[in-house]
């Protein structure tokens, strides 16, 4: 005689209250859910793009206010500020407001206010900036100079 296959009723709904649900590894016990947060009105999460630890990104880097690189980036970059933290590598063309490197920066390099090297940053490459700042440590190499309108200004002065 051939069984024939009884699909298992699904359980009855239970009426959960919005808002509630299961805590973990409690069955039966619900606790509200935290109130959505909302957007912090901190002006570095505007326009701010971070590349983590162990990651990669290729490409150009256009609608951003400021690069934070831990990972590894090689782009063409258009932003306010570029920061490479220690183990960061950034490759590639960028013009930015301000830089801060503590890791490494390889390629063409427009600053148009502060560059800061920190100890163990390395930038390498065509190197422009208005002003600077190596720290102990920091190491600077290539086609270095300030940005040609500032050096126009100083021999006219």
């Amino acid at each position: 005689m051939a069984k024939t296959f009884q699909p298992r009723r699904p359980a009855v709904p239970v009426d959960v209250p919005p808002g509630l649900r299961p805590a973990s590894g409690v069955l039966g016990i619900a606790k509200p859910d935290p109130a959505p947060q909302q957007p912090s009105a901190d002006p570095q999460g505007d326009g701010t793009l971070m590349v983590g630890a162990g990651i990669f990104v290729k490409g150009e880097i256009e609608s951003c206010q400021t690069l934070t690189v831990e990972g590894r980036v090689e782009a063409s970059l258009e932003a306010s500020a570029l920061k490479v933290r220690k183990g960061g590598v950034f490759k590639g063309k960028a013009s930015v407001e301000t830089a801060t490197v503590a890791g490494e920066v390889e390629g063409d390099l427009t600053v148009r206010g502060l560059l800061t090297i920190e100890p163990q940053g390395r930038v390498s490459g065509t190197i422009r900036y208005a002003e600077i700042s190596i720290r102990p440590g920091g190491q600077i190499r290539g086609d270095v100079g300030l940005i040609p309108a500032l050096v126009a200004d100083e021999d006219v002065a």
